[in-house]
């Protein structure tokens, strides 16, 4: 196909579904799961170069990527600014917006040989990143008094030197005396961070705030509702000492911009696959450290969602916003039952002593397993 736009053409755009069944269920503290979901875009190039986006799995998502990532073929990635505006006006859900320039940002930089962070100036900054694992959260019918001890037993044996735990379903009598052991049990150079998944009332977020400041947790990331643009978070940051963590679902730079001026968090978290994509990601953590405020991507994703972390980690300068104990943002990593995570890289990602080496190779800097996404798709 003719390229009208300058550069190679996009010839081809296929989107793909993952769907694994968790069994028993699991999740945070306000849902349990049935599924993990993913959806995957690939756009291919008239030399056969191939780039992929990722989000989670909505109603109608795989629809929207199908029209819109039509539309786009003939034309060239390396324009990827005026794609990225026809995008937008043709989309507004976020997730299927980010998705596409994802893919696109991956094409790109491989037609360029480069990768993604490098596409952008950056990719020097770091080679690896200090990974945190993040619980799947709660287990359907069973007490956090006993899962949550197999759980910190089950990462410390995996190699992680810090672990996310999500709070808030049961009593804070409850689960308190659960967490005050915990840390006695850990060695002090361990890390701990708590997911309150917008369980708590806000009484509720300053009282359990308390405890997790108490035993030295780094961050205490959402513990009251977030999808009302974050209303109160403010006046939570102000109230408590422990580092307030959000802005995962922030789906924009415009709302971005808004959220950071309120001073709204001490760590803001924009998370690749639902903020517009990596270049996105980037530009929201650079205007945080204009704030003063620790920027970190957050991920919960298959191996596609957690390569664009990388790929945000490797172009995002080096700070003086210390995020806790820690001087450097974290990679979250996800333990939960997955199999998404690894299964559609061609080769796993390399992780030694808690740490996750960033890939060097072109665009997202991993290949993806073609026939395993083929075989796995629904």
């Amino acid at each position: 196909m003719a390229d009208t736009h300058g550069g190679r053409a996009i010839d081809r755009v296929e989107v793909f579904v993952l769907r694994h069944k968790l069994d028993p269920r699991t999740g945070p503290s306000i849902a349990y799961s049935t599924y993990h979901s993913h959806t995957l875009v690939k756009f291919t190039d008239s030399d056969g170069r191939a780039g992929w986006g990722e989000t989670y799995t909505v109603p109608g998502l795989p629809e929207m990527l199908r029209e819109v990532g039509e539309s786009l073929v003939g034309r060239s990635a390396g324009d990827l600014k005026a794609l990225v505006r026809d995008i937008r006006w043709s989309l507004e859900h976020p997730y299927a917006v980010s998705a596409l320039v994802i893919g696109l940002e991956d094409l790109r930089a491989r037609q360029l040989g480069v990768s993604i962070a490098e596409s952008y100036g950056g990719g020097g900054f770091r080679t690896k990143v200090r990974a945190y694992a993040a619980s799947g959260g709660y287990i359907e019918g069973r007490d956090p008094a006993d899962t949550w001890p197999d759980e910190v037993a089950r990462v410390r044996a995996l190699g992680f030197t810090a672990l996310k735990l999500r709070l808030g379903r049961e009593a804070i009598g409850h689960e308190a005396p659960l967490l005050e052991k915990m840390r006695a049990d850990l060695p002090r150079e361990f890390a701990l961070m708590a997911d309150g998944n917008a369980g708590y009332t806000f009484a509720g977020a300053v009282e359990m705030g308390r405890v997790l400041e108490r035993l030295g947790f780094l961050w205490w990331e959402e513990p009251i509702r977030q999808r009302d643009t974050y209303a109160g978070f403010e006046r939570l940051a102000a109230i408590l000492d422990i580092a307030l963590a959000g802005g995962e679902v922030l789906p924009n730079r415009g709302e971005a911009v808004e959220f950071l001026a309120r001073r709204a968090v001490d760590i803001v978290q924009p998370e690749p696959v639902i903020c517009g994509g990596i270049g996105e990601t980037i530009w929201i953590a650079e205007l945080a450290d204009l704030h003063a405020i620790a920027a970190m991507p957050h991920t919960s994703n298959s191996g596609i969602g957690i390569a664009a972390a990388l790929q945000v980690l490797a172009a995002q300068p080096p700070t003086t916003r210390s995020i806790g104990a820690s001087p450097e943002p974290f990679l979250e990593f996800g333990v939960d039952d997955n199999p998404y995570r690894s299964g559609i890289l061609a080769t796993p990602l390399e992780f030694n002593d808690g740490w996750v080496t960033i890939p060097s190779g072109p665009g997202l800097g991993v290949e993806i397993d073609e026939e395993y996404v083929r075989t796995h798709a629904v």
